[in-house]
């Protein structure tokens, strides 16, 4: 077929595509894509294609060559690839979703809600939710027993996002049925029909109009029984991206309806650039809320009631996931290195006392705290969270030396695992040895990119980052985590990929540290 030619006209190397399915015949049966690219940049080097059903995939894991996508020359790479049976053509497009002058714009109007002052403003906000999350860690230490921290992780960052965020107290961690927690589970459960319809869109991504169309379709229709039908809610869920969507609306009303003097959170300043236009036409405008941009074309700081609903949606939802995940795996690097969290429990002594173990942690003592920053991003550096959206779309041609021009339009994939365990990047220490330490060392910029890189990297980085050393402060100050051997490891060595690569669970056991030497 024509359409993979597009790689051997090009003279780079990549695995040979079948008909219709491309190279992910490959990654169905491996279940895990960032494994088998890690496995193509093996075989074939730091740049290779692949193809998903007819879209060609340029990887690469040459850190000089990713400086010059994500930064250098950003203004060619500013778009990310369309998700399957996602539709930035409609009014509804996230921030995530969103290019061009679109992203730009939203982007210039969520910033500040994660500048340092608007951090520590929050601090106490995070406080109060841990403080209940501490709690809960008191009655499963005084039981004696391993558990499931993960799930105690996902109620305590739901319950910080929609504090921080959306200025809302939601109890959810002593309610574990609330519906927002839930449907947010839910959303990242994988279900046959959403499987497939995603593959089709991959394979097939010319008819991704209708695969979405069919989506829409299929949870309108269970939308349309649940209210009509009340007896089908018994067996009949209703789609959670639906669900969810609807609530944000609500949110919004209820919130422009209250008086929010003082309130600084992400949502406030959303409402603060709200517009009753329905469709904004990013371009040039006298607007005084307009100011220049990176693209040479004013920016209009306003954002419609349908962007700040998805804007809502993605942040409650990648807040909520992203970052429990990141603590399973800190979790699980404390556990199986003892040494390294003595070392870690030491830091914390020596900024606090150790006898208080409800001392709250200022943003700036935590920000001087240089090897739990290390901890963390080691732990990250070995265990990426969300490889598949480390990606860009190029808007013209552009040139690779030794390779030769790229066409307009190429999708752009950075091999995130190649380059964390990158020995030249990451040595002289086996990058596959934990060890904190190596991060005293400056090393390339492309080299560490577990939030992405360049000026489109996670918005929300620092706040995640923020509200992780927070716990561990808190959690460390008291406690030891346990390694409890087989039920510890298991989930860490089957991990599950979609959105995000994740545990099923994560096993532990704590134990008071004033107890460990009676």
């Amino acid at each position: 077929m024509p359409a993979y030619e597009f790689f051997t006209k090009l003279n780079i190397p990549g695995p040979s595509p079948i008909p219709f399915f491309g190279n992910l015949h490959e990654v169905i049966k491996s279940r895990r894509l960032s494994l088998t690219i890690k496995k193509w940049t093996n075989k074939y080097g730091r740049v290779f294609g692949y193809f998903q059903g007819h879209t060609p995939i340029l990887v690469i894991s040459d850190p000089d060559i990713l400086q010059n996508v994500f930064t250098k020359n950003f203004s060619n790479f500013h778009s990310r690839r369309t998700f399957p049976l996602s539709d930035e053509s409609t009014k509804r497009v996230s921030m995530f979703l969103a290019t061009g002058m679109r992203w730009k714009r939203q982007r210039s109007v969520i910033n500040p809600t994660f500048s340092s002052v608007k951090l520590k403003q929050m601090t106490p906000l995070i406080h109060r939710t841990l403080g209940v999350f501490m709690t809960k860690m008191s009655e499963q230490c005084n039981k004696c027993q391993s558990f499931d921290i993960y799930a105690f992780y996902k109620r305590f960052t739901m319950d910080t996002i929609w504090s921080c965020a959306f200025g809302l107290d939601i109890d959810m961690q002593n309610n574990i049925n609330d519906p927002y927690l839930v449907y947010s589970q839910q959303l990242f459960e994988e279900k046959v029909n959403v499987r497939l319809l995603v593959l089709l869109a991959l394979f097939i991504n010319e008819l991704n109009k209708l695969w979405r169309s069919i989506d829409l379709l299929m949870g309108g229709i269970s939308y349309w029984c649940r209210e009509n039908f009340p007896i089908t809610k018994r067996f009949l869920n209703e789609t959670p991206a639906i669900w969810i969507t609807k609530q944000t609306y609500k949110i919004m009303e209820k919130c422009q309806n209250l008086s929010r003097t003082g309130r600084t959170d992400l949502l406030q300043l959303m409402l603060e650039s709200a517009t009753d236009e329905e469709y904004i036409q990013d371009g040039r405008s006298t607007d005084t809320t307009t100011k220049e941009t990176d693209f040479g074309t004013p920016l209009i700081r306003k954002l419609t009631r349908h962007e700040i609903a998805a804007n809502i949606l993605v942040f409650m939802i990648g807040g909520y996931e992203t970052t429990s995940t990141a603590l399973s795996y800190t979790t699980y690097a404390l556990a199986t290195h003892p040494p390294e969290q003595q070392k870690l429990q030491e830091h914390i002594d020596k900024h606090f006392h150790p006898e208080n173990d409800d001392e709250m942690p200022s943003y700036d003592t935590i920000f001087e705290m240089d090897y739990l920053d290390m901890f963390i991003r080691e732990t990250l550096r070995m265990y990426p969270i969300a490889p598949v959206v480390v990606n860009r779309q190029s808007t013209e041609d552009f040139y690779i030396n030794g390779i030769g021009t790229i066409p307009a339009g190429t999708c752009i994939a950075a091999d995130m695992f190649a380059l964390h365990f990158d020995p030249d990047l990451w040595g002289p220490v086996d990058p596959h040895i934990f060890y904190p330490e190596r991060f005293a060392t400056k090393r390339h910029p492309m080299a560490w990119i577990a939030f992405g890189a360049g000026p489109r990297n996670c918005v929300g980085m620092r706040f995640a980052l923020i509200e992780i050393k927070i716990l561990l402060v808190r959690l460390l100050k008291t406690y030891s985590i346990v390694d409890c051997g087989a039920p510890t490891h298991k989930s860490f060595e089957r991990l599950t990929e979609t959105f995000v690569i994740a545990p099923k669970e994560a096993i532990i056991r704590l134990q008071r540290r004033d107890e460990q030497h009676v």
